[in-house]
């Protein structure tokens, strides 16, 4: 698929349905600037899982390096994150 197309609002509304698919979270629950993981909605696996869901999605490999609360603090950044690594 190709990141340079969509919209960070695409990207988003699509990353809310995989994240409430995956970990049963209802979207009220999210709050889009807050880290998942701190806010309970994942774990560190979660994060492995939000990795593998980019690769197959956006066809990307996040590294260890990439995994960081900057690109993966928030669903925003992880939106940002998805837009600036094309």
């Amino acid at each position: 698929m190709n990141v340079e197309i969509l919209t960070k609002e695409d990207i988003q509304v699509a990353l809310l349905d995989f994240l409430c698919r995956q970990f049963y979270v209802d979207l009220e629950d999210i709050e889009l600037d807050k880290s998942l993981v701190d806010t309970g909605i994942i774990d560190s696996m979660g994060l492995i899982e939000i990795a593998s869901y980019l690769k197959k999605t956006y066809g990307f490999t996040v590294s260890n390096e990439q995994m960081n609360r900057d690109n993966f603090g928030s669903v925003l950044r992880i939106v940002d994150f998805i837009k600036k690594t094309k």
